[in-house]
């Protein structure tokens, strides 16, 4: 069954073509709800909220652009109503959070699952903007607008997420050259 079809199906009310659609998107959309929750129930929680979310809306997909980034549009949309409607973002500022980050990170070769992983370990605030911001492509004035707080904040929640990220990396280079 190709997209278009499958999306017909699901337009139908189609409890195969849906479980279809939820098997071969379910991984790839759990990942981007772990990258706003790192409590897992929470996340499969939203996850499942999001897959009724698109089934409930699929019939308003306009068939411009890609499905998938339809979808993940509403999967981050619904992690962001939860964090607003249980207000779980925390911020931090301390010293680091007002001083722009212009070092790069280590210039050993960092895999994209080790950056996933670290991620888990930012405080809340930090996570949800980094995650926003360099990995959906949000704007400071969006992410303000969505989560309620000011462009400075965002941007200084940024801030102290790389910094926080870089002290991370750097202590992991740190370990592993002094292990070999």
């Amino acid at each position: 069954m190709d997209e278009k079809q499958l999306i017909k199906a699901c337009i139908n009310n189609n409890p195969k073509a849906q479980r279809l659609l939820y098997e071969k998107y379910d991984a790839r959309f759990f990942a981007v709800c772990k990258r706003y929750f790192t409590d897992i129930q929470q996340a499969e929680d939203i996850l499942v909220k999001g897959f009724m979310k698109i089934f409930q809306n699929i019939h308003k997909f306009s068939s411009e652009g890609s499905f998938e980034g339809w979808m993940h549009r509403i999967m981050v949309n619904e992690c962001l109503m939860e964090v607003r409607k249980n207000k779980v973002i925390h911020l931090n500022v301390d010293e680091y959070s007002y001083s722009i980050l212009s070092e790069e990170l280590p210039s050993q070769k960092i895999e994209e699952d080790d950056i996933m992983k670290l991620l888990d370990y930012l405080p809340e605030g930090c996570r949800i903007i980094f995650n926003l911001y360099v990995i959906e492509g949000y704007k400071h004035k969006e992410i303000a607008e969505n989560l309620g707080i000011t462009e400075g904040t965002s941007k200084s929640q940024l801030n102290l997420a790389k910094t926080k990220l870089k002290e991370m990396l750097d202590k992991n280079y740190y370990l592993k050259s002094n292990l070999s």
